[in-house]
């Protein structure tokens, strides 16, 4: 998903805040991925447009997965999204099982 922004602060403070709306989409796209049949190994938690130029893909690499998926659900729990929270719980779970 592209997201807007006028100024690289805006993007800045949107991502420092744990917006939902981002959050729920490095959600999506980290579910995407844990629950596909290819192992991928990184993805693009979503794309940036700064300005009327600049485009920027966040992309975050397997070994963020957990520490993004543990953010968006405090994210979450603080906007009463429980079902959301309970499914990273159990992608959670698949991450660590992986490391075994």
């Amino acid at each position: 998903m592209l997201f807007e922004f006028e100024s690289v602060q805006e993007l800045k403070e949107k991502v420092e805040s744990k917006d939902l709306l981002l959050s729920m989409e490095v959600y999506k796209q980290i579910k995407k991925a844990i629950y596909s049949k290819m192992r991928r190994k990184k993805v693009t938690a979503f794309v940036a447009k700064v300005g009327s130029h600049n485009v920027i893909d966040f992309i975050l690499e397997r070994n963020q997965w957990s520490k993004s998926l543990t953010t968006c659900m405090d994210v979450f729990a603080k906007n009463d999204l429980f079902e959301e929270c309970i499914e990273i719980q159990k992608m959670l779970k698949i991450l660590t099982d992986e490391q075994k």
